[in-house]
């Protein structure tokens, strides 16, 4: 195949890899949010658990992982922010216990049927990041005369937590993955190393813009010999440990 021929073909590939970079992202963590729901529903001996990751987008609620039963039903589904108990949460940031929903307004009921089942009592709390919410968990039918039941609101909140690490490191790996398959097709199309692509990759926003800039980084450092990549490395370490500790941050001035 001559040389113009392969230097299209790359194109292809990477323009066509590019289209994919959300498919990126291991399954391991693609499966966090569902492994949640499962744990959850065992501790809280619950009908059933589900996670809505909020789309800011469309305004929407998506039902993206869930256990127990109509599991399989609700995996999918779209709310308008607003609609239903779970939707409510969305639009509060409040957390919530409702033990009778047929006395509740906000219950969707027309939802729950169309997942073939109906609960009857149902705990929900926001799924949030230090900066915004991201998502509502939802327990449906509890055991609330188990031992420990009375503390169900402030547990849920720490499943939630995890629920919102889970999420957020997909989203991470699907973010990077795009902007380092974006800078490949760059690279091919021009003729370029994936570095310079990475620097002069045109940004669809900041933390794609910082995602670029800290890939062209190791890029640069993978051309390196082994003891300047350990000192490197060291260097990046050194500093996560710094900011992650108590008031670390505070010392860097924002920008």
């Amino acid at each position: 195949m001559s040389e113009p021929g392969a230097a299209g073909t790359l194109r292809e590939l990477a323009t066509l890899a590019a289209e994919l970079a959300d498919t990126v992202t291991p399954p391991a963590v693609k499966d966090g949010p569902r492994a949640i729901t499962a744990v959850a529903q065992q501790f809280f001996a619950a009908a059933a658990c589900s996670i809505a990751e909020l789309d800011d987008e469309s305004d929407e609620l998506v039902y993206i992982a869930a256990s127990g039963a109509g599991a399989d039903a609700v995996v999918g589904i779209r709310l308008p922010i607003g609609r239903g108990i779970a939707g409510w949460v969305a639009q509060s940031g409040q957390p919530i216990a409702v033990s009778d929903l047929s006395r509740d307004t906000r219950f969707a009921r027309d939802v729950a049927e169309s997942t073939s089942y109906v609960p009857k009592a149902l705990l929900a709390v926001p799924i949030e990041t230090e900066d915004r919410l991201i998502g509502v968990l939802s327990i449906l039918d509890r055991d609330d005369e188990r031992a420990g039941a009375a503390r169900d609101l402030d547990m849920a909140t720490l499943f939630a937590g995890q629920a919102a690490a889970a999420m957020s490191a997909a989203a991470s790996f699907a973010n990077a993955g795009r902007v380092i398959l974006n800078a490949l097709a760059h690279a091919a199309g021009n003729n370029s190393s994936l570095a310079e692509a990475l620097a002069e990759t045109p940004p669809s926003g900041a933390d794609d813009a910082e995602l670029a800039q800290f890939a062209a980084v190791l890029a640069e450092f993978r051309q390196c010999g082994p003891a300047q990549r350990a000192f490197g490395l060291k260097l990046v370490r050194d500093v996560l440990s710094f900011v992650n500790r108590p008031g670390g941050g505070r010392s860097f001035p924002s920008r």
